[in-house]
């Protein structure tokens, strides 16, 4: 089937042709459609099917036992305790890159001093940094990793898991899930920082399940509040700065932690800073989780690139680039157009398209410039301001400053959330991302579920199951990006936690599956099996506004007449009035506030959207100057 005129927008130009028939399409796919429900909703999209011809009637949000669905925003709130300001961001880093930034957490990021009084240490403690992460030890062995799974008592969550039957508790159903939960209620789970306080919805969810949730964070961390309120059952503070003991510190807290609480069910993160941290700690005390070894190559894009090729997947053509003389080399092997990125971080600071060599040796003089100015604000990596600073970035003791050259893959981009379980695919569902701001790739919307046709939407999510089962991930939840190129699907980069922004709000919607909840229980060592709808409950769209012009915002009460209109779920700012915000020409884009639609129908939903961004934009003409 041809692919649709609204599709073929999303890509951002012509169609794609057809790819050949793949060995999966020929045989049929290996994915289970119980796990995959946007494959089979793929043929209504497609119209080769109905939804009553799809064999079931549409599940209610009651039937798989949710109530209702808060969408929890990504915007952090400012955090006290007792008067005094916590450590955290004012906006959320994942949704948002440039900008002047000026509250105390940030100005401590950048070495100068705060006019303000903090209860302990100075911020600069509470930040992981690339030193901590590379003073970290190697994994385990496999003989050791054994050893410490034996050593360890059985928790009390884990001896009633025991006691139960096996298949019962590892049903696809509300029963199923309900024995499961019975299971997490009363587990201690301990989480290796909070991140930002727009993060706050994950330690709600588990303790609205039972669970008893540890926090490992820096000393001033925002988190402390919730133990306060009673949402977590305990605050850990961790120095970050004495960089050779962060380890064994955090190793001994465990430990005592465990002393007090009892036996420990599991360790786990939300945030991409301390997954290598999470995975050596769990591993080391014999709890369920990902290997090190596993981590930290798929935070290596090149060590991904090299993995993939290894295994026989589709791979773009790459090349290392650490100078200006290996320029030239990576231009003569990888071609244009090209994108340079760097090989580990996050974001997409530091990832350029370049057209041709000089285009590429001008792109790589402008990443080192901007890396070296990066910032990292509350565990995340946001793009440096010149404006009235002298100041020099954080960034460099965070990430490794090596770059990567690689072709630039056209075509669609997609988000593939996955769920994995003893190293089954267990549920998956693509999001469609809308063309991004070149030569930025500054994110701008998405839309869920997929209107890809059918072929592509397998091809994609096989691609994302197999990378990561090449990395030698076994369980949790991962956020894959790929695309759906003019030669079939293409890997981006796997991420080995739940993405950030409004992905567990689209996937909770539109296909009823809590992915703070599933990766609680894998991360747990229960069984994962989500009831899955069979067809979308909602069906949405998002959209982030990027700035057209630059210049000062003077007010985002523009945004108050969209937020009672049927369907919107949400229409908030990302900036505040007086930002000084900047346009594709002046650089990374600044995003100003971030909608989303929900429709019975996709693309009505798309068309809302749409609609909203042009009325804001004719608006922001008069309000930026």
């Amino acid at each position: 089937m041809k692919k649709s005129a609204l599709s073929a927008a999303l890509a951002g130009g012509a169609p794609a042709p057809a790819p050949s028939t793949t060995p999966s399409q020929a045989k049929g796919t290996f994915l289970d459609p119980s796990a995959f429900p946007c494959i089979e909703y793929a043929d209504v999209i497609d119209g080769v099917k109905t939804v009553e011809e799809l064999g079931a009637a549409a599940e209610q949000l009651g039937q798989l036992g949710i109530v209702d669905v808060a969408i929890v925003g990504s915007a952090p709130t400012n955090v006290l305790l007792d008067g005094v300001p916590l450590a955290d961001y004012p906006l959320n880093p994942f949704r948002r890159r440039a900008g002047a930034e000026t509250t105390p957490d940030v100005a401590a990021s950048m070495g100068a001093k705060s006019s303000l009084a903090f209860p302990s240490s100075s911020l600069s403690s509470n930040f992981l940094s690339q030193a901590v992460i590379g003073s970290l030890p190697k994994g385990l062995t496999n003989e050791d990793r054994v050893k410490a799974m034996q050593s360890i008592p059985l928790s009390p969550s884990q001896a009633l898991l025991k006691e139960m039957n096996v298949d019962a508790v590892s049903s696809r159903s509300l029963g199923g899930r309900s024995m499961r939960r019975q299971v997490l209620r009363g587990a201690v789970m301990v989480f290796v920082t909070a991140g930002y306080s727009g993060k706050r919805f994950i330690f709600e969810k588990a303790k609205e399940l039972g669970v008893r949730s540890v926090v490992l964070d820096g000393p001033d961390s925002w988190v402390q509040l919730l133990e306060k309120e009673g949402i977590i059952e305990k605050f850990v503070p961790i120095d970050f700065t004495d960089v050779e003991t962060v380890f064994d510190r955090c190793l001994q807290a465990l430990r005592d932690v465990r002393s007090r609480l009892g036996v420990l069910d599991g360790i786990t993160t939300f945030c991409e800073m301390a997954v290598p941290l999470a995975s050596r700690l769990a591993e080391k005390l014999g709890l369920p989780g990902n290997t090190p070894e596993a981590v930290d190559n798929a935070r290596d894009k090149h060590a991904t690139r090299e993995i993939m090729a290894r295994a026989g997947l589709p791979t773009p053509r790459h090349c290392k680039v650490v100078s200006e003389a290996d320029v030239a080399k990576a231009a003569a092997h990888v071609g244009f157009p090209a994108v340079i990125k760097p090989i580990s971080g996050a974001a997409s600071i530091g990832v350029i398209r370049a057209n041709n060599e000089e285009d590429l040796l001008r792109a790589f003089k402008k990443v080192q410039h901007d890396m070296s100015r990066a910032r990292i604000v509350a565990g995340a990596l946001v793009e440096g301001d010149d404006e009235g600073s002298d100041a020099g970035g954080n960034a460099g003791g965070w990430i490794h400053l090596e770059l990567m050259v690689e072709e630039y893959l056209d075509g669609a981009e997609v988000d593939c959330d996955l769920i994995f379980d003893n190293g089954r695919p267990v549920y998956g569902a693509i999001t469609d991302n809308w063309p991004t701001v070149e030569p930025y790739f500054n994110e701008t919307g998405s839309n869920c579920p997929s209107v890809l046709p059918k072929p592509q939407q397998v091809e994609l999510l096989e691609l994302a199951v197999r990378s990561v089962q090449a990395l030698g991930f076994k369980l949790g939840v991962f956020h894959v990006e790929c695309k759906f190129t003019s030669r079939g699907a293409r890997l981006i980069e796997v991420n080995c936690r739940m993405g950030g922004g409004p992905v567990r709000d689209t996937n909770l919607l539109v296909w009823g599956v809590d992915l703070v909840e599933e990766h609680l229980m894998a991360c747990a060592g229960i069984p994962v099996r989500p009831p899955v709808a069979r067809r979308p409950l909602k069906q949405m769209a998002e959209y982030t506004i990027n700035a057209q012009k630059s210049g000062h915002i003077k007010s985002v009460d523009f945004l108050d007449r969209f937020r009672s209109l049927p369907g919107v779920m949400y229409a908030r700012p990302l900036v505040e009035p007086g930002t000084r915000c900047h346009c594709v020409a002046d650089g990374l884009p600044t995003w100003l506030c971030e909608l989303m639609v929900v429709r019975p129908d996709v693309r009505e939903a798309i068309g809302v959207i749409k609609g909203m961004e042009t009325e804001i934009n004719q608006e922001l003409e008069t309000l930026i100057e």
